[in-house]
């Protein structure tokens, strides 16, 4: 099991591709604050940057509401506000989403699937409906430092178009290591790649983080 696992995951690693590349940078704050054993208030902050890190591609706020419903499940209902950079200007986007995520415990891995049900609200274009499906694993090397693989496919089902529904595909590794317990750092690189739209990218990515706990 561990096996085909972990050879699903690494199959975006592999291929030769044509299409544009580029690479951006995510740097990324979050506050975590416990209401009880089964429920937290998360609020983050991050911007993303493109064009080999040289221009802002947007900002963000978002406020989640996450719940335990027993030891292998939990949901998340969220909210982002988005600041977009567009050719003229800022554009303020609002992002909702909600997370179903199923863990089990296999030998020394911890196995997610996660599925998010998403919505843009666009001022001046079309109001994008997806459905995300995430496959993780994670393994803690010891008490303070784990590592992770994800693959998370993206299905945008109101496309105006004939194009098929999947339009992309992130891949992501990450090391997260806990300094105290309040205090947590995340490094991660990500490959984005577009499926089934008229210009695809590719983007490669450079993700920092650091996740505080007010409790």
């Amino acid at each position: 099991m561990r096996n085909i696992c972990a050879i699903f995951l690494l199959i975006p690693l592999f291929g030769i591709s044509q299409i544009p590349e580029d690479f951006g940078s995510w740097t990324k704050t979050s506050f975590d604050f416990k209401l009880n054993k089964k429920t937290n208030f998360n609020l983050k902050t991050e911007l993303r940057t493109v064009d080999n890190s040289q221009k802002i591609k947007q900002t963000y706020n978002q406020l989640s509401f996450d719940r335990k419903i027993n030891k292998n499940i939990s949901t998340s209902f969220a909210w982002r506000l988005r600041f977009l950079n567009k050719e003229y200007n800022y554009l303020l986007n609002n992002r909702f989403h909600n997370d179903l995520t199923l863990k089990n415990k296999i030998g020394d891995f911890y196995v997610y699937f996660r599925l998010r049900t998403q919505y843009n609200i666009d001022p001046i274009g079309l109001n994008e409906f997806y459905e995300r499906t995430r496959f993780k694993l994670k393994y803690n090397i010891n008490k303070n430092t784990s590592t992770y693989l994800y693959n998370e496919f993206y299905f945008l089902m109101n496309e105006p178009s004939e194009n098929s529904n999947f339009n992309k595909n992130r891949f992501g590794a990450g090391l997260k290591y806990k300094i105290n317990s309040t205090l947590d750092l995340h490094l991660k690189y990500l490959r984005i790649r577009d499926f089934n739209i008229e210009n695809p990218m590719i983007i490669n990515i450079i993700g920092l983080g650091v996740s505080i706990d007010l409790n």
